[in-house]
């Protein structure tokens, strides 16, 4: 994308990115995915945008938030290139050109976004700011699990489009996913009134969506949390939601001896009226609860978990 743009003499290119932790962790995700070496090579700027100063935006006919912090940044751009990554994510179905703005979000605000509906903020989101073209990287896709812990699948496809949502309608239908299974995406076709005619002329060109169709593995959350695990997660972020999703898939060959209830997120109103064991997961719920057993972390390390169960011992082999 780079080359592409210095060979048709654009003068001044910046990359810019935030990750749902900290600044730190965005450093450090820059130094392990070569962007940090990338913008060295070509001498251009790199914006970890979890340090940057905000800018309230108004969301005209809001569905859910009236004003939204974006980082300064995006105003100081004359052209907005939205690149994001095909993958199929636990919390929105899929994530391509519409969730990836979150980028030009900070942690608390992504943190707020899961706290009062994601689907909906997302629209919201994209009513704010907007983008003047999309790029989806299918070359290498995720399935089965995301953001993170998903399996890699090669579909050497590049999708690019002016229009964020017809980019995503056209990336769902090649993921093998169904408008109900995308609620930001629906949300965002119900608030526009973007009806099945108006889909239906959305002008695809090179490949035929049937040419480079491939389904998908979902996330299906029964083959990931054991049927003892009994979660309550009102409004569990992604990250903390997504390490517990990754911790129960380490658990392979074991199986907790008691029925668990999981607490997630901030927000636990009050606990079943039960006689399971309370396990707190992220700090979040640790700050909120006394519950015996807890496993901490913003989001905790994935194979915590495992090593707690098998400390007090909770977990065993299965039998082969």
């Amino acid at each position: 994308m780079i080359q592409l743009l210095l060979d048709y003499q654009v003068q001044s290119i910046t990359i810019g990115e935030s990750t749902f932790s900290d600044a730190q962790m965005t450093k450090v995700c820059f130094q392990k995915t070569g962007f940090k070496d990338l913008a060295e090579k070509y001498h251009l700027p790199l914006i970890n945008f979890n340090q940057s100063e905000t800018v309230p935006v108004p969301v005209p006919h809001p569905l859910i938030l009236k004003n939204i912090p974006i980082a300064k940044e995006y105003f100081e751009a004359d052209i907005i290139i939205n690149l994001s990554v095909m993958k199929v994510q636990y919390a929105t179905g899929i994530t391509l050109g519409l969730k990836n703005l979150k980028g030009f979000l900070l942690p608390e605000e992504k943190k707020h976004f899961h706290e009062i509906g994601l689907d909906q903020a997302i629209v919201d989101l994209n009513k704010a700011i907007t983008t003047q073209l999309t790029i989806v990287d299918a070359i290498q896709a995720m399935e089965r699990m995301g953001p993170r812990g998903g399996d890699l699948v090669s579909l050497n496809l590049i999708m690019a489009g002016e229009n964020n949502w017809e980019v995503a309608w056209v990336g769902m239908n090649i993921m093998g996913y169904q408008l109900e299974e995308v609620k930001h995406l629906r949300y965002y076709l119900e608030d526009n009134n973007i009806d099945e005619q108006r889909i239906q002329e959305v002008e695809v060109v090179r490949e035929s969506i049937e040419n480079v169709r491939y389904p998908f593995k979902k996330v299906v959350m029964e083959a990931i949390i054991p049927p003892s695990f009994t979660l309550n997660q009102t409004n569990a972020c992604s990250a903390c939601m997504n390490a517990l999703l990754l911790s129960c898939s380490f658990l392979e060959g074991t199986t907790p001896t008691v029925p668990i209830d999981v607490f997630l997120g901030s927000n636990v109103v009050e606990f079943p009226s039960n006689h399971h064991l309370r396990l707190s997961f992220g700090n979040c719920c640790t700050k909120k609860t006394d519950n015996p057993l807890s496993v901490p972390g913003y989001p905790p390390y994935p194979f915590d978990l495992n090593l707690l169960l098998k400390q007090i011992g909770l977990i065993k082999k299965e039998k082969s």
